[in-house]
């Protein structure tokens, strides 16, 4: 059942009174779940991605609090509550597709020179990763310098940078760079930035010639 935008504004009311806010609340059609703000002294306006529009009200409380309790400078995690229901499957489910369609960065066009597909079998013969699930994995529309790859943990997204679709890019390369973005998203979603950070760095070692590897990339102008 969809919680109406009533329910959201009168939720983020409540919570910014406790911390003596005046506050409303909207939804917003972002492509990443976040949540926006502007504020004053006193006062707050939020635009919440509206992939939130199904959670439960104290899924929404539970956001609020912790987004109310950093505006004041002091640390808070997501509740056990919040977790749960942005880690369920049935949020994959739901709205992986959503977010694909509105993520302009992603081609629905195979490579001409490169397979992903093959990538991934060759990192699963190796033992690197397993069953992917529910995980989709992309080429982005275009060929930039930055990331090799980037991707979302939450809607288990990974998109290729286009630049690596060469046969001049070696097959050891696009499949760290893939390895990368399956370690991301198969961090503990209530882990730290750092702790996440650490995770992936930790479980990137493990695979051979990473060094050289990481060295090709920036050679390129571009980054595991």
């Amino acid at each position: 059942m969809s919680t109406t935008e009533e329910i959201l504004n009168a939720t983020f009311k409540n919570v910014g009174n406790d911390f003596g806010y005046e506050t409303s609340a909207e939804y917003a059609a972002f492509r990443d779940l976040k949540v926006r703000w502007q504020r004053s002294y006193k006062w707050a306006d939020f635009q919440v991605s509206d992939y939130l529009r199904d959670a439960p009200e104290e899924v929404l409380e539970g956001i609020a609090r912790t987004i109310f309790t950093k505006i004041q400078g002091d640390e808070s995690n997501y509740t056990d509550e919040v977790v749960g229901w942005l880690t369920a499957p049935e949020f994959v489910e739901r709205l992986q597709p959503v977010y694909i369609q509105r993520d302009r960065r992603i081609s629905f066009e195979e490579g001409e020179h490169k397979s992903l597909e093959e990538a991934l079998d060759r990192l699963k013969e190796k033992g690197f990763i397993g069953d992917l699930g529910k995980t989709k994995i992309f080429w982005s529309n275009e060929a930039i310098s930055g990331r090799g790859g980037w991707s979302s943990a939450l809607m288990k997204v990974i998109t290729v940078n286009r630049k690596l679709d060469s046969d001049s890019v070696p097959d050891e390369v696009l499949d760290a760079v893939i390895l990368n973005e399956v370690a991301n998203i198969e961090c503990d979603f209530a882990m730290s930035p750092m702790d996440r950070r650490r995770t992936v760095e930790d479980r990137m070692k493990l695979y051979p010639g990473f060094d050289g590897i990481s060295e090709w990339l920036e050679d390129h102008s571009l980054e595991a």
